[in-house]
């Protein structure tokens, strides 16, 4: 709310104050003053449309500094019923940030920035604990019982610890390619040669006719190598690795070599799912503590969306600083941009639209303008029997 609008509450109310005054003066018999008074407090000009809201504004600020009226009381230009009203208005568009919100941001932030700063270290517990679980007899038999596919050829070209990003077989993204070569038991890949693809069609596997059995072998092995220190490519590493542009396949297979796996874009998401539930939990809580309901109101559902923007913001500038100083230490762009967290940024990017359309939406909340108030006001100032009564006045 533009300040223009206290200014002109305070001056009218300095006004209407002092026409009572006058009034109740004239009322007592006293007209000594009568013309002064009629000078010194000018009303609308009669048979004249009402001015504008931005020529009200000039007028009411330069009566002010004549009149030397430089603060601004808007308890006394409001009643308290009105400031009342005011206040509750002004919470529906924007609820005030409070020492707990900052506080909650705070510890959301911190676990946050920690998960972040350390994810190197949660990123080798996880890899430990997941060995652990290859080792289980339920994942040996899945592995035993989808071996010998053509997704698995290690073949000249396609074998070495990486010869899973090689494979479209092994990336979740083209799940219809990975049963197409399983169902027709051949294995198709390409490779690179001086600029020119060449297209590998290897047969010899043992065909599946269902759908079904297809899928359930698919997902199985898939299983069996999630949980290995390679884990699997990322989703779509494979089609960016045949591409034509040698630059984009060599930064998919450093990054996929370099721990930019499956597991690695799962465990990013930690940071995210942390700062989420407890931003969340908090605002809530302190809703169903002061209303009785977990339901947010819009501007408690405003202040939930700055709290989260705050958080990732913070968790965000920790991940870009880690990269930054790996980048600068080791001079390797791809170990620097394995530490960059790349959901917690994209969160924040989109939690930061829905911060500037809140606003928006309280700037341009849809009301009537205050021009067209100010001529609704001014209206019966127009008519001819404030006319009539004016010049009876006058004469």
């Amino acid at each position: 709310m533009d300040e223009s609008i206290l200014r002109n509450l305070d001056t009218q109310h300095r006004r209407l104050t002092e026409l009572e005054a006058d009034v109740a003066r004239l009322l007592a018999g006293d007209t000594d003053d009568l013309a002064s008074t009629t000078a010194a407090s000018p009303g609308p000009v009669i048979g004249v449309p009402p001015a504008r809201y931005g020529d009200l504004t000039t007028a009411n600020d330069t009566l002010r500094a004549e009149r030397g009226w430089d603060e601004i009381d808007l308890d006394a230009a409001l009643t308290p019923a009105l400031r009342e009203q005011y206040a509750r208005w002004d919470d529906r568009h924007r609820a005030r940030w409070t020492r707990g919100d900052v506080a909650a941001v705070a510890c959301a932030g911190a676990i946050g920035v920690l998960a972040t700063w350390f994810d190197a270290t949660i990123d080798s517990v996880v890899r430990d604990r997941l060995k652990q679980l290859a080792d289980t007899p339920l994942v040996r038999r899945w592995e035993r019982e989808a071996k010998r596919m053509p997704i698995d050829y290690t073949g000249p070209r396609f074998g070495g610890p990486g010869h899973r990003l090689r494979s479209a077989g092994h990336d979740i993204g083209r799940p219809f390619e990975a049963l197409r070569q399983i169902r027709s038991g051949e294995f198709r890949g390409y490779s690179w040669d001086y600029g020119q693809r060449t297209t590998h069609l290897v047969g010899g596997y043992a065909p599946v006719a269902s759908l079904g059995e297809a899928l359930t072998l698919w997902g199985k092995h898939l299983v069996a190598d999630v949980v290995t220190p390679m884990s699997l490519p990322l989703p779509g590493a494979s089609a960016l690795y045949e591409l034509p542009v040698k630059n984009l396949r060599d930064f998919a297979h450093q990054s996929y070599d370099n721990g930019l796996n499956l597991r690695w874009a799962a465990l990013s998401t930690l940071p995210v799912i942390t700062s989420e539930v407890i931003v969340r939990t908090y605002v809530h809580g302190a809703a169903m503590l002061s209303s009785g309901t977990a339901v947010l109101q819009p501007a408690e559902a405003a202040k939930r969306t700055e709290l989260r923007l705050a958080t990732h913001a913070l968790v965000g500038a920790a991940s870009l600083g880690k990269a930054l100083t790996y980048a600068l230490a080791t001079r390797s762009p791809i170990r620097a941009y394995r530490h960059l967290n790349w959901p917690v940024l994209v969160t924040a990017a989109t939690t930061a639209l829905q911060v500037a359309g809140d606003a928006r939406t309280r700037n341009h909340a849809p009301g009537r303008s205050w021009d067209d108030l100010l001529n609704d006001i001014g209206q019966p100032w127009q008519l001819d029997e404030a006319v009539a009564v004016d010049r009876s006045f006058a004469s």
